[in-house]
């Protein structure tokens, strides 16, 4: 049980991949030259080089293309059948062009590429030649370089050669080598190219080495024949015709077995690409909630997380969005993700699905809210069936027939959008201060100085509230609001007079400014937009420093403030006698001292202070 939890954790948060193996045995292969192709031809192995010696069997035969003998075929399908069998191309002995002969093996599908094993039959390796990889057959780019000597990659290559192991400050790095193009051994010599050791991300590979890796279409391209030193001089500057044939039937090149190790492009999801009898190819077997021909896209309903490939590090599993229950499919957004508006399936805001054709009259990035004229009760789960029902509003009293959708953030009045002088739920309801349902005709008594009873009935008034629909404040008094239980505030005017009336002064914004400065712990002041959050239980403090006469007050809030950047704040400051206190005594202001501060003023600076004891700045 240990072992089986242990593999399953290992699967999820580490990348997976398929074997790899011979992908050469499953290739096409084709070549442009072949021995014994137009006329049988003889040949000899480079150790048989003495004029007067006899020739024989086991040193010089016949290569004949459409021979009955298997022994004289040396087709290039003999170069990855995986027996003993080789191929091998025409002499120089039919003419210098066949120092350039190319071969091309077509793996049938996209693969990632790790080495290439090339062994010589029963001649030298070549001298030079490229090892190319391509997509299309028709774009090929280099993946290796081999000359006869370190001066030809310079030379004719224009590569500096590799001295020691290779050492590549790049992935895509093409080298250039000689360590594999010496004489020796004559024959069954072998060439090993790996295309991941020894560069940078070899253990976590990037981007650039996958690009680097993956080929469908493989070619060697061989443009010299390895010959004697001795030779060299003779073969370069004579047509072959003119050579002895004795020398030049003896330079070609031979292949025994070409293996190409790599596996399928899963990226990272997979163990294993069985064969597909549909699709005649090698399918990828995707995990980690992954789906496409090589595991390239998560899978319907899995992308809360934007897909990624898997690594030796990471696995990178696509995560299963929350659509609690109500939709099996969604796409990500990055935007929903940068505004963190989506749940995941722990109720985390993290990811950026968002749930598509959501069912059961639901809405809402995670199907979390209701559709258009429906809502969900307070008690009810946006997991559970059916979650919304039908909004009903009174078509009578209701502006439309679109409601809150969530009543857990709703108060137990506010459901469908009532007309003037309707209430209730549904607007089926005449409001307070109305009557006469479904005319809801205003009633005399004026709620803002009633007591509250029945403003249909006969008015009854606040303390300092009178007339016959209590509509007016009493001698003394002044602003008749709703929100004053006496319903009228006493006038202040110094002992002089008790004779006033609301101002008619408007409310506006004064200033605006861009930024507001604040000052952190570390006394460094910032601007606001470099602000995550400011949060404290503590008090709020608010200073009025009016420069008339320097009197101050303080004003407290109790509340916690919490700041985000890109969101606007509002704070409403009653100047009451009872919503401030004195800075020194922290005795509640009276209300002449609230009124000498206030007369005559002709600036308003506020500070604020957003740690306990520090000195902070708001303009």
């Amino acid at each position: 049980m240990l072992m089986v939890t242990f593999l399953i954790v290992a699967h999820v948060f580490t990348g997976l991949f398929p074997s790899i193996f011979n992908l050469a045995s499953i290739s096409q292969i084709s070549t442009n030259a072949t021995c014994g192709d137009l006329v049988p031809e003889t040949y000899c192995k480079l150790v048989e080089h003495v004029p007067t010696r006899q020739i024989l069997a086991r040193q010089c035969g016949i290569c004949d293309l459409h021979s009955t003998n298997s022994e004289e075929r040396h087709p290039i399908t003999n170069a990855i059948d995986g027996t003993n069998a080789w191929w091998q191309s025409p002499s120089i002995k039919n003419g210098n062009q066949f120092h350039w002969v190319t071969i091309t093996l077509d793996l049938r599908q996209v693969f990632q590429v790790a080495y290439v094993i090339v062994k010589a039959a029963n001649s030298p390796r070549p001298g030079n030649w490229i090892l190319e990889r391509s997509l299309d057959d028709i774009e090929y780019h280099p993946w290796q370089y081999y000359a006869i000597s370190d001066a030809e990659c310079l030379t004719r290559y224009n590569i500096t050669p590799n001295t020691g192991p290779p050492a590549y400050q790049q992935d895509d790095e093409v080298s250039c080598t000689s360590e594999y193009s010496r004489l020796v051994p004559l024959e069954h010599g072998e060439i090993h190219t790996s295309l991941i050791n020894g560069r940078p991300s070899a253990d976590n590979p990037t981007p650039e080495l996958l690009k680097f890796t993956t080929a469908r279409y493989i070619r060697l391209r061989l443009q010299r024949i390895r010959t004697l030193n001795a030779d060299l001089m003779t073969i370069a500057h004579q047509d072959p015709s003119e050579v002895d044939p004795i020398v030049t039937r003896r330079y070609y090149y031979s292949i025994k077995d070409i293996s190409v190790g790599g596996m399928c492009i899963c990226y990272g999801h997979a163990r294993t690409c069985p064969w597909d009898p549909v699709t005649k190819m090698l399918r990828c077997e995707c995990e980690h909630n992954t789906c496409g021909e090589n595991c390239k896209e998560c899978c319907p309903g899995h992308h809360q997380k934007p897909w990624r490939p898997g690594t030796a590090l990471s696995g990178n599993m696509c995560e299963r969005c929350n659509c609690h229950n109500k939709s099996d499919d969604c796409f990500h957004s990055r935007t929903v993700a940068e505004l963190e508006l989506s749940l995941n399936s722990y109720g985390q805001r993290s990811g950026g699905g968002v749930c598509i054709s959501c069912t059961q009259n639901t809405a809402g990035v995670n199907c979390e809210s209701c559709a258009d004229g429906f809502f969900r009760r307070k008690e009810v789960s946006p997991y559970d069936d059916h979650p919304c029902v039908q909004c009903e509003c009174s078509s009578i009293g209701s502006l439309s027939q679109v409601c809150v959708k969530d009543m857990e953030h709703a108060r137990p009045d506010e459901g469908c959008p009532c007309k003037m002088g309707f209430a209730s739920w549904r607007c089926d309801h005449c409001a307070a201060g109305y009557r006469d349902f479904p005319s809801c005709t205003p009633c005399s008594c004026k709620l803002d100085g009633s007591l509250g009873v029945d403003p249909c009935a006969q008015c009854a008034c606040k303390a300092n509230v009178m007339g016959q629909n209590c509509d007016r404040c009493k001698e003394g008094f002044y602003n008749l609001q709703v929100a004053n239980q006496q319903g009228c505030t006493e006038c202040f005017c110094f002992g002089v007079s008790q004779d006033c009336k609301s101002s008619p002064w408007f409310r506006g914004q004064v200033m605006q400014k861009h930024f507001f400065i604040y000052i952190c712990q570390l006394g460094v002041k910032h601007k606001h937009n470099d602000v995550r959050s400011i949060k404290r239980n503590d008090l709020l403090n608010f200073l009025w420093r009016p420069q008339g006469n320097g009197r101050t007050l303080r004003q407290a809030m109790s509340e916690e403030l919490q700041l985000v950047p890109g969101k606007e704040y509002h704070v409403d400051v009653k100047i009451e006698p009872g919503n401030f206190v004195n800075l020194d005594t922290s005795v509640v202001a009276k209300r002449a001292e609230l009124m000498t501060i206030l007369a005559d003023m002709a600036h308003l600076w506020i500070q604020a202070k957003s740690i306990k004891n520090l000195d902070g700045e708001l303009w």
